[in-house]
């Protein structure tokens, strides 16, 4: 760790392109999207920061003059929610003009189905990893059961790890996280989780909107987006690909 200057920090940040997170709301809070240097928390509704984990799963795999992070890149996926779906990765790879297979190929995934499996994938077998540029973790606290002394002392060791993986390959991370039980706006895990990352996003889930909260960015005023829902949900009744499986898209 060391000073820089505030110009060649700035300078840093022009150079390098945000990568779209595939949520075009989140996109425009984020001003563009996500910046590498930074740890991403999204926390909130659970539907929506799903999909966006699995649409920046394929986006960083577009090439970087095509607004990804390189064409071959190994991104880790660690599942606490039980919610990747290859089926949707791959219509989305689709629609990205790439190849389902080769996609699904480059995401690792680990699932965590108990409190301990997680921390032990996150402070253990996460630094493993090798030629890794980007890490998504699904839900990190959502198999918190209780707020005793060891389960915060877990939650470290879990950022003890990925702290570990920073330094290692620096890659970009991406931290979805459910909302406390007994709050509006604080993540499950509470300060512990929200003060390791750089920029913090809530999401939550009204009747007639989605509200995108932009609550911390190092470089960016707080702000607020609202994704307003049709009144009538549009069929798409040319859709081809409802009924296609995933077995005809990477065959």
């Amino acid at each position: 760790m060391q000073f820089d200057s505030g110009f060649r920090v700035h300078k840093n940040n022009n150079h390098h392109h945000p990568i779209s997170s595939g949520d075009i709301t989140l996109d425009q809070l984020l001003n563009g999207g996500y910046y590498k240097d930074l740890v991403y928390l999204l926390y909130g509704d659970e539907k929506t920061t799903t999909n966006v984990l699995l649409t920046t799963s394929v986006i960083v795999q577009k090439a970087s003059s095509n607004g990804g992070l390189g064409e071959g890149i190994r991104v880790a996926f660690v599942d606490g929610k039980n919610r990747f779906n290859p089926y949707n990765i791959s219509k989305y790879a689709i629609s990205n003009k790439l190849s389902p297979r080769k996609v699904l190929e480059n995401i690792i995934i680990a699932r965590a189905f108990t409190w301990d499996q997680m921390v032990e994938l996150l402070e253990n077998q996460l630094t493993k990893l090798e030629d890794i540029k980007v890490v998504l973790i699904s839900g990190i606290t959502n198999l918190l059961q209780n707020y005793e002394k060891k389960t915060f002392e877990d939650l470290l060791r879990m950022i003890g790890g990925i702290k570990k993986m920073l330094l290692k390959t620096n890659p970009l991370i991406i931290i979805t996280a459910p909302l406390h039980k007994s709050s509006f706006f604080r993540p499950r895990g509470g300060k512990i989780l929200s003060h390791f990352g750089n920029v913090l996003v809530l999401i939550n889930d009204e009747e007639r909107y989605v509200e995108y909260k932009l609550i911390q960015h190092p470089f960016l005023p707080e702000n607020r987006i609202l994704k307003w829902k049709p009144r009538i949900p549009k069929r798409n009744l040319a859709n081809c690909s409802k009924n296609t499986t995933l077995n005809s898209w990477i065959e």
